[in-house]
């Protein structure tokens, strides 16, 4: 395939802006640089078609906001009956008290709604919230929370303030044990316990005891639904798991696509934040409402998180089944809405030629994955494309067979500016 559209356009950028992307993720460095995709031109149902012309099936899935689809005809409908009427105003839309009427509908937890942009302001939201309602200010957290200061404290890559690095304490998922001994190093201090479930399902009662081992302490629950919210479960992991926290955190699938998060959680505690400075001009920005509406009342009515549960574990099967054939060490693994792959039996250097290789020859045979990373199913994905999906890993896969372990893959990877010293796989 042809890419050098994009590759002149992502070197303007670079002089443009910091890293040449506003988002880390989508660096072109971080899938294979020079033999895939930069910048897509326009995106329908689940395939994008990048500047130069070619057209892929998609399972990057802008990182996890397309559950339905791009440019899915009921919220692209909602988005222009909406703009008709208005997008910003000194006023209140109706929008803003339907969005959060459904929200509390659909979400265990969710009495009251405060409308955001980015999964990070929300998480940072609902830290405040916390500390206001409590009256403490230790947070303990596990997993990836975004980009403010008040959660990268917790490893200061510079740019934020050191007195912070002692309001965060963090702790591995599924280990109780660990989560009992910093309560009992950190006393009457912790305001609250935030954590998400992205790849690794809880283990039986974890949840439940996470929860009341806050509580017996003092403090709040919080779950971030930025990624599995609307996705395993119309009402997120909590609806799924059967769990209702005090206050969750969503974005990304809430209005496939456009720009919106959202603190949820019981009045009681949600009221705290009546009284703070928590406020942006665009939190009620009305056509990402109207989206949201309608991404929500689509997701309910047409049982959404059923059908990508269902194609989610056909594509990890389908892949599975495909390495297993060829003798190549992959596998699928985490929950089928939003499943990981990984490569065994690979150092750390030929774990980086492989991928390079795997995302290489997927992007020729017309699919485009992340590196190492998760596989978001849309409800625009038909059986069909999935075959086609599992189709072409089953060429990768014997070609990259033979190559395993041997010098001559790295002769077989043509991403630019790659270098490497071929190391023997472990």
């Amino acid at each position: 395939m042809e890419f050098s559209r994009s590759l002149e356009m992502f070197s303007q950028a670079r002089q443009l802006i910091p890293g040449g992307s506003q988002t880390n993720s989508k660096r072109p460095q971080n899938f294979a640089y020079g033999v895939y995709p930069i910048y897509i031109e326009r995106g329908l149902g689940c395939r994008v078609t990048d500047v130069d012309g070619n057209t892929f099936i998609d399972l990057v899935g802008a990182l996890g906001p397309i559950n339905l689809g791009y440019g899915y005809p009921r919220v692209n409908r909602a988005i222009e009956e909406q703009l008709g009427r208005g997008i910003v105003s000194g006023l209140l839309f109706p929008a803003e008290l339907e969005a959060a009427r459904l929200i509390t509908e659909v979400v265990p937890c969710a009495e009251m709604v405060r409308f955001f942009k980015g999964g990070g302001e929300a998480t940072a939201a609902a830290a405040r919230i916390a500390r206001k309602y409590t009256g403490r200010e230790l947070i303990l957290n596990c997993g990836y929370r975004g980009w403010p200061d008040v959660w990268t404290a917790a490893r200061n890559d510079g740019g934020v303030p050191t007195a912070l690095e002692s309001s965060i304490r963090t702790f591995p998922f599924n280990d109780i044990e660990a989560l009992e001994r910093l309560f009992a190093e950190h006393k009457d201090q912790v305001a609250a316990v935030f954590l998400d479930i992205l790849h690794i399902e809880p283990k039986p009662g974890y949840l439940e005891a996470v929860i009341d081992l806050a509580h017996a302490n003092g403090a709040l629950f919080v779950m971030d639904e930025i990624v599995s919210g609307f996705r395993l479960a119309t009402g997120g992991a909590q609806e799924y798991f059967g769990v209702v926290p005090d206050m969750a955190c969503f974005a990304k699938g809430i209005a496939n696509g456009m720009p919106l998060s959202a603190v949820v959680g019981k009045a009681e505690v949600m009221r705290e934040a009546e009284n703070l400075l928590i406020s942006i001009t665009y939190g009620g920005e009305a056509l990402s409402l109207a989206a949201a509406i309608a991404t929500m009342s689509e997701l309910r009515e047409k049982k959404v998180t059923d059908y990508l549960w269902e194609i989610g574990r056909t594509l990890m099967n389908g892949l599975d089944n495909a390495a297993k054939k060829h003798g190549v060490p992959f596998e699928c693994y985490g929950l089928p809405p939003m499943s990981l792959m990984r490569f065994r039996d690979v150092d750390a250097q030929g774990n980086q030629l492989v991928w390079g290789y795997f995302l290489q020859e997927m992007a020729a045979r017309g699919v485009l994955m992340r590196r190492g990373g998760v596989n978001f199913v849309s409800y625009s994905h038909r059986p069909q494309d999935i075959a086609e999906v599992i189709a072409a890993a089953d060429e990768v896969f014997a070609n990259l067979a033979p190559l395993w372990g041997t010098p001559q893959l790295a002769e077989h990877v043509h991403i630019l500016e790659f270098q490497t010293s071929f190391r023997s796989f472990a």
